[in-house]
């Protein structure tokens, strides 16, 4: 058997490595500038945020997350007062979550962050190679999520 480095001969750990700097990076970041969040709850906050209340399976859905996840990133985000959960005014079964005005307000700021970590993260890609690299992550995201891989 060929010896593997998994650090630096699979795709698959080159990922999740960046994935975790990157969180490592941002967090540190928001940290410092004053906000109370981690990167893994921005995408729940995000939604509420551009597309207004949902119930927490929606937000499951709209984010490819399993529910229970969904559900500890609200239960943490309600704790910090940035989310509230309230019953639907129209299906009294269904409660639906929106932010806070402090939610709203750290939604605002991290519109903004988010754009110039992007811009600063990257900056060392050409606007092709972003291109490149957003069609080559989309193509490989599109083929993952049309496999069988027998993992479920």
């Amino acid at each position: 058997m060929e010896k593997c480095d998994v650090k630096t001969d699979l795709l698959l750990f080159k990922i999740f490595h960046i994935y975790k700097v990157i969180g490592n990076k941002s967090n540190k970041r928001f940290s410092k500038e004053g906000m109370n969040i981690q990167v893994e709850q921005i995408p729940v906050l995000m939604v509420l945020f551009y597309e207004g209340p949902h119930s927490q399976q929606d937000i499951a859905d709209e984010l490819e997350r399993d529910k229970s996840s969904v559900l500890r990133t609200v239960a943490s985000l309600v704790a910090a007062g940035f989310l509230k959960v309230q019953p639907d005014t129209v299906d009294k079964r269904k409660k639906l979550v929106n932010l806070t005005e402090a939610g709203q307000k750290l939604a605002k700021q991290l519109h903004e962050e988010i754009g110039l970590m992007d811009n600063m993260m990257f900056s060392n890609l050409s606007v092709a190679e972003k291109l490149i690299l957003t069609e080559l992550l989309d193509k490989c995201t599109e083929h993952i999520n049309s496999m069988d891989l027998k993992f479920e």
